[in-house]
């Protein structure tokens, strides 16, 4: 098996897991009608990549037309089995590396114009209880499901990261 976190830090295959943040279990056209903007035969591949991951689980197949259509949901024990401290510390580097990449090939082209495509960088540091940091992450949380992940006409992909990192004393 490849890098798990390799795996999970691509772009499309990121996008295939946030559509789990709307439904416990999705089919693979589900997927692809939400991800309208990414060629079926590409989401399909990476979705069978996650499944060979087990990072994906099919809980079951229904036969239509000739064809089967797989219900899909996310493999919550492969994740816990790589949540560790090593694990988290490389993620961490993969996504920073990420991140640089994908402005480096943007600042690269001589049409970037950051103004008009609203990219930005920010950075604040919260005061904040436990309690209180894990009721702003349920916020956020339902901000995200408020815009949803879901391909419509006008619209187009944001790349929008959040990033919790340790404060220096």
């Amino acid at each position: 098996m490849k890098n798990i976190n390799e795996i999970l830090l691509h772009p499309i295959r990121m996008r295939i897991l946030q559509q789990f943040s709307k439904s416990q279990t999705l089919t693979a056209t589900e997927i692809c009608q939400s991800l309208g903007d990414i060629p079926r035969t590409t989401v399909y591949r990476h979705i069978n990549t996650l499944i060979e991951a087990e990072l994906l689980t099919v809980v079951s197949e229904k036969k239509i037309r000739g064809s089967y259509e797989r219900t899909l949901s996310v493999n919550i024990s492969t994740y816990s089995k790589h949540n560790t401290r090593e694990n988290a510390d490389q993620n961490a580097f993969n996504f920073l590396m990420t991140q640089y990449g994908k402005f480096h090939r943007y600042f690269e082209k001589e049409t970037s114009d950051p103004a008009k495509d609203r990219i930005f960088l920010s950075n604040v540091t919260f005061m904040m209880t436990d309690e209180e940091y894990d009721v702003f992450l349920l916020r956020l949380q339902a901000l995200f499901k408020e815009y949803h992940f879901d391909y419509t006409e006008g619209r187009r992909a944001r790349d929008v990261s959040f990033l919790s990192a340790p404060t220096e004393p």
